[in-house]
C-alpha cells in the first residue's frame, strides 16, 4: 500500500510540474475606465465596413455613427450604432492579447474617423493635393497613386501578400466587400498602385 501511495504521489509531483502557469495580464481597471471615458458616445465615420460578430448585417463605409462600448474580452470588441435606423453592430477587433490602450487606439483607429469629413477632405488636399483628395474621399484609386493615398482611400486591408522579385516591390492588399466571403484587392508595384479590382 505504502509503495502504491510513493508511485501516486511521485506521478502527482511529474505532472504537475510539467504544468505552466501562463498569467496574460490585459487593462487594469482605470485603464478600462479611461478608455471607455474616451470612446463611449462618440460619433465618429466608419473608415471601413463593419461587420457584425453574430449574423446582425453590416455597416458600410463612411456612416455616421455612435461608440456605445468597448469591451475587453476575448480579443476585444467595439459597438455601435448607426444613426439613422438606430441598429446596433458589434465588431471584433481581433487584438492580439495581453489587451492594452494603445493596442485598442490602434485598431479603432483603423476602424474609424475621428474627424468630421470636411476637415479630413482638407486635411487630404493639403498633404496630397485635390486630385488625390478627391479620389481619397470618394474611396477611389488611380494607377499612379501613393500606397498612403490607397490606404486612405480603401482602408486598412484583411490581408497583405507581399514578395520582392528581382528589386521589384509587389503587394497585393485584400479587402473584404459588402457581400460575406467576397473580397477585392489592389496591386501595387514599388509603393504605386497598378491596378485593382472591385
Amino acid at each position: 500500500m505504502k509503495k502504491l501511495l510513493w508511485v501516486v504521489v511521485a506521478l502527482t509531483v511529474v505532472s504537475c510540474s510539467s504544468v505552466k502557469n501562463v498569467v496574460v495580464k490585459d487593462l487594469p481597471l482605470e485603464e478600462q475606465e479611461q478608455v471607455l471615458a474616451e470612446y463611449k458616445d462618440r460619433i465618429v465615420w466608419t473608415r471601413t465596413v463593419i461587420r457584425d460578430l453574430g449574423d446582425h448585417g453590416s455597416i458600410p463605409r463612411d456612416e455616421k455613427v455612435k461608440i456605445v462600448d468597448v469591451a475587453m474580452v476575448y480579443n476585444g470588441s467595439v459597438s455601435v450604432q448607426t444613426m439613422k435606423r438606430k441598429n446596433r453592430i458589434v465588431q471584433g477587433l481581433e487584438i492580439e492579447r495581453p489587451l492594452n490602450k494603445a493596442k485598442i487606439d490602434t485598431k479603432l483607429a483603423e476602424l474609424f474617423w475621428f474627424d468630421d469629413p470636411t476637415i479630413r477632405q482638407v486635411a487630404f488636399i493639403r498633404k496630397y493635393g485635390k486630385k488625390t483628395a478627391r479620389a481619397i474621399m470618394e474611396h477611389e484609386l488611380f494607377a499612379g497613386m501613393s500606397a498612403d493615398a490607397a490606404l486612405e482611400s480603401w482602408g486598412v486591408p484583411m490581408n497583405k501578400q507581399v514578395n520582392e522579385l528581382q528589386g521589384t516591390m509587389n503587394e497585393r492588399w485584400i479587402y473584404p466587400t459588402g457581400t460575406p466571403k467576397k473580397t477585392k484587392a489592389l496591386d501595387l508595384k514599388d509603393g504605386k498602385v497598378v491596378r485593382w479590382d472591385e
